[in-house]
Order: C-alpha cells, then sequence, then structure tokens
C-alpha cells in the first residue's frame, strides 16, 4: 500500500502543499533546514505519532496531514475492520491538530483513536532515521525479521494456534484446582450452610402468613370488640335485629307492594341480591372471630419462627425465595467440589497431549529458525560490509528462558513458551575491530542502524509486509564513495517496496526514479516551505548543487554522468 500523495496545510513552516509520491524510489533532496524534516514529520502524523501543537503554523489555529494509501494489505484490513473503519481499494489517513487540544483521526471519515491508527500505520509505513529505529532495536521484531527469512510463516500460525489452545486449556484447569486447605474450608462453609436452611424447612411465601397471624393475635383483643359490633349490626343480636333482617322484613314487604306495581321487581331483585351479601359479610365476620381466640403459647411458636426466617433471609437473601435459591446454588458448588477432581483429571490428561504436540511444533519452529540464523548472520554481514562496515561481526542469536515452571522439557532443562514458541532472538552486532558483540541498542549508532534497516530490506525482499521504507537521511556520517553503493542497496529494495528517502549524497539522489526537491522562501514577510518535482535540467542542476557548485561546467557534467 504505497502512499501516493501527502497534502499539508498549516503545518510547521508549510502554508499549503501537495506531494505527490510514485512507486519506487523517490528522493528528497534540499539545503539544510529547508524543510525535508517538515515532511517526514507530516508522514509521521499520518501513520500515528503524537502530534504537538507547536507545529502548527504560526497565526493558525489548526493544521491539517492528509495521506493517500492504495492498494490495501491483508493484514491493513484486519486492523481496519478491528477499528470499526469499512476498507477499500484506497485508505484515506486525515490527522486534524488543533492548539485547543480538541486534536482528531479520521481513516476512510471514521473517526478512530490514535492508539487505532498508530496501530494501522505500522503495515503502512517504516520511518528510519536518526531517531527512528524502535522497531528494529524491539527484540520482538528482531525474531519477526528472522522468521520472514526462514519463511516460518505458516509454521509460526499454525504454533500460535496450538499454543493458544494450550493457555486456554491450562487456565481452565487452574480455575478448577484449589489446596487441600481450600477445599476443606469451603466444603465445611457450603456443608453448615446447607444444613442451617434444610433444618429450617422453609416453605415459600410463609413468612407473609406468619406476619399476618402475629399482627391478628396481638391486636386480638381490640379486633374481637369490633368483630361482634360488625357481626351484630350485620346479623343482629339479643339487643338488635340487624341490617339482614331489616333487608329481609323490607323484602317482604317490596314483595306485597310489587303484586300492585311491577315496576318493584327490579327493586326485589336488588334487595334480595343485598341481602345474600350481607350474609356472606356477616358469615365472614363470624369466621374471623373464631381465629381471634388469644393463644399465648401459639404466639410464642409464631414470634420464634419469626426470628429464624428473620436471621435466614438476613444472612442469605432478602426474601425467603431467595434463601431457597442460595440453597440450591451452593449444593451445586458442593458438588461440583466433587465433580472437579474428576474434571481436573480429564484436563490434565487433554493438556498433556496438547503440550506434546505444541512442543513438538515449538522445536521444529526453533529448528527452522536455527537453520536459516546462520544463512541470514552471512548475508547481514556481506550486505553491512557492502555499506562501509568492513570489519563489522553480526549475530542472530537464539535463546530459551528456562525456568522450574517451563511449558516444555528439552535436554533436562524446562523452558517457557510464548505465542512467538521457544526461543527468544537478539541481534548482536560488533561494528568494529576488537569490539565483543552487543544489542543494537547497545552499541549502533542512528547511521549505523540505518544501514543494518537497509541492509535487512535489501534481503528480506518482497517478504516484507510494509509497502513504503522512509530512509531520513541514511548517509549520515558516511563519505561520498559509499554514495553509489548505497544508493544501488535502495534501488534494488525499490524494486518491491516504495522507497522515500532524505539524501545529501548526489550519489544516491541520482539513483532515483522520482526527484522532489524541498526549498524556503520568504514571502509577505512569513517564510514558506516549498516542494518541486525535478526533473530534467532542473534536475542536473540540483545534483550538480549537491556535487559542490551548480554553477561549474564540471560539476554539471558529472552531475549528467551520474544520472545517465
Amino acid at each position: 500500500m504505497p502512499l501516493k500523495e501527502l497534502h499539508i496545510k498549516n503545518f510547521a513552516l508549510i502554508d499549503d502543499m501537495t506531494v505527490n509520491f510514485e512507486d519506487g524510489f523517490n528522493v528528497m533532496t534540499g539545503e539544510t533546514g529547508a524543510g525535508k524534516s517538515i515532511i517526514i514529520d507530516a508522514v509521521n502524523c499520518v501513520l500515528g505519532e503524537r502530534a504537538d501543537s507547536e507545529l502548527i503554523r504560526t497565526g493558525q489555529e489548526n493544521a491539517i496531514v492528509q495521506g493517500l494509501f492504495e492498494g490495501i494489505g491483508k493484514e491493513t484490513v484486519e486492523k481496519l475492520n478491528a477499528a470499526g473503519v469499512d476498507a477499500g481499494d484506497s485508505l484515506i489517513i486525515k490527522r486534524e491538530i488543533s492548539r485547543s487540544g480538541k486534536n482528531k483521526c479520521y481513516v476512510n471519515s471514521s473517526l478512530v483513536t490514535l492508539s487505532a491508527l498508530k496501530a494501522i500505520g505500522e503495515f503502512l509505513a517504516d520511518v528510519h532515521g536518526q531517531h527512528e529505529h524502535q522497531t528494529l532495536l524491539n527484540p520482538e521484531n528482531q525474531l519477526d525479521l528472522l522468521d520472514a527469512f526462514a519463511k516460518a510463516g505458516k509454521e509460526k500460525t499454525a504454533f500460535a494456534e496450538r499454543f493458544a489452545k494450550l493457555s486456554a486449556l491450562a487456565a481452565e484447569r487452574d480455575s478448577l484446582i484449589m489446596s487441600e486447605s481450600e477445599k476443606q474450608r469451603k466444603t465445611d462453609m457450603l456443608g453448615f450452610q446447607v444444613k442451617e436452611i434444610e433444618e429450617a424447612g422453609l416453605v415459600a411465601g410463609e413468612d407473609e402468613e406468619i406476619e399476618n397471624r402475629r399482627n391478628m393475635m396481638i391486636n386480638s383483643e381490640k379486633a374481637a370488640v369490633s368483630v361482634n359490633e360488625a357481626h351484630g349490626l350485620l346479623h343482629g343480636d339479643e339487643n338488635t335485629s340487624g341490617a339482614l333482617a331489616g333487608i329481609e322484613e323490607a323484602i317482604k314487604r317490596v314483595l306485597y307492594l310489587s303484586g300492585l306495581d311491577s315496576g318493584l321487581k327490579t327493586a326485589l331483585e336488588e334487595l334480595t341480591d343485598a341481602a345474600a351479601k350481607v350474609k356472606d359479610a356477616s358469615d365472614s365476620v363470624s369466621d374471623l372471630k373464631e381465629k381471634l381466640d388469644f393463644d399465648p403459647k401459639e404466639l410464642e411458636t409464631l414470634e420464634d419462627r419469626r426470628d429464624l426466617l428473620l436471621k435466614l433471609k438476613k444472612k442469605y437473601g432478602g426474601s425467603l425465595a431467595e434463601v431457597l435459591e442460595f440453597l440450591s446454588k451452593i449444593k451445586g458448588e458442593l458438588r461440583n467440589i466433587t465433580k472437579n477432581e474428576e474434571a481436573i483429571e480429564a484436563l490434565n490428561k487433554e493438556l498433556e497431549g496438547v503440550r506434546k504436540e505444541t512442543g513438538r511444533m515449538a522445536v521444529a519452529l526453533s529448528g527452522k529458525r536455527a537453520a536459516a540464523a546462520k544463512e541470514f548472520e552471512k548475508k547481514v554481514v556481506k550486505e553491512l560490509q557492502d555499506l562501509g562496515m568492513a570489519k563489522v561481526k553480526f549475530k542472530a542469536d537464539i535463546t530459551r528462558a528456562e525456568s522450574d515452571t517451563g511449558h516444555i522439557e528439552l535436554d533436562g532443562k524446562k523452558y517457557m513458551l510464548t505465542k512467538e514458541g521457544v526461543d527468544l532472538v537478539r541481534f548482536l552486532i560488533s561494528p568494529n575491530l576488537g569490539e565483543e558483540l552487543k544489542p543494537l541498542d547497545k552499541i549502533a549508532s542512528g547511521g549505523e542502524l540505518s544501514r543494518i534497516m537497509l541492509a535487512l530490506k535489501v534481503i528480506l525482499g518482497e517478504s516484507d509486509k510494509v509497502a513504503t521504507l522512509i530512509f531520513d537521511e541514511i548517509d549520515t556520517g558516511l563519505g561520498g564513495n559509499m554514495g553509489s553503493v548505497i544508493g544501488e542497496k535502495i534501488e534494488s529494495v525499490a524494486a518491491s517496496h516504495q522507497v522515500i528517502c532524505i539524501t545529501h549524497l548526489p550519489q544516491i539522489a541520482a539513483k532515483a526514479s522520482t526527484h522532489l526537491n524541498v526549498r524556503k522562501e520568504a514571502l509577505k514577510g512569513k517564510t514558506q516551505v516549498f516542494m518541486d518535482k525535478l526533473a530534467g535540467e532542473e534536475r542536473v542542476k540540483e545534483v550538480a548543487r549537491m556535487l559542490g557548485d551548480s554553477n561549474k561546467e564540471i560539476a554539471i557534467r558529472h552531475a549528467r554522468e551520474l544520472l545517465k
């Protein structure tokens, strides 16, 4: 997915600029301080690096950087899907930088987080300058580079899937395992809880019945007076005839009158219905009267039962239904403690089979790496010697993490596995004669790291997943005699990658298929950066300037010779 277009607005010294990059070898040249590094800063923004508000052009509130990439690889599509972005044939990334701090990132018009953009950017371009070598210094990436050279992608993917299975089984088994003391403690606790609840003999809803009966007994004396009065008013007693008797007498009178006036038929029906309802109400009150017999022993029993239920609800749930649900749950836990032994045994058996298979795959992958490492080391040394590091020594050091709790055992020792296998890979280098091999981050300078990265890109060729490589002043610290060699190396890399290179060496610039010149001018009281695409005599003059003097005939002749 090469970078085809970069649009920059209100960014540092750039007012409004659109840069078109081509496939193959693009070179950017210009005087020192002309603004070439600003272009790289803009690319870094597009790739997800943090952007400071100081990058906004003086007098402006916002800056915009936008990149167009064409041709989307599988890994990029996966990252886009993970970020919730629809992938098409092209990819447009836009960064808005604001002095207010409300910066925004867009991918194909979808708003994404900076971390998501950075994850996508890792598959779009590698930027290698004097301070941009973190990918090469990371041992995990060094392992990936060796695997790319060994063409171990299929084996690595298969191993990662098997290791994930091993990890999942181990996690499931570990979640079931508990110490004997923990198991006994939990069994005792659950057993006590089950016994306490079961001995209570709970019945759903009984607490409400107890409350009703208790309230009735506590208020039985007052209730009895009300019951007697109500019963007397409804059914009558020795002092009064009651409502029922009055209605029955009324029925007799209305029945006689209905013979005289048929219109009283409805009234007769209503009085008959009322009599039935009053009788029912009187019977209900009478039934209640029987329940109001006060029994101190029964009340004591109710109080004890009520206290027990309240205690259980306080300990195990807010209601009897929740207490009974808790009982069912802990009974299941007790059963599972017994069943866990059987489940653990089955998981251990499955784990052992997966562990053996994972170990075999790890050993096979390790063997492929070890076999490739020797050839890899020779090729890296050869490329670095071509790039001016005549006395260099290089080693892809493969080690393993030994541990008493390791996943696999080899030659009587146990080793840890990761999703990458059993190996730990670290690149060691000795740039100069007489120096011992040391890790890259302990010894290599910026210029050396750029050359090492260039050597690796030459060796890996088309197996590298990143389409665009950016080299920021890869020639730092090198004489002109190395320019042609480096230019040829970059040219070979550009056969399978898009390369964007900033250089001060004419020998490198002359090898490019696309030449871009960066210049700085003062307009209307402000300094601005511009970029021109050079061809023909303009390119000859720029290469001659890089040789020493664009106006001298010898420099111009030399420039023409280089450009041939």
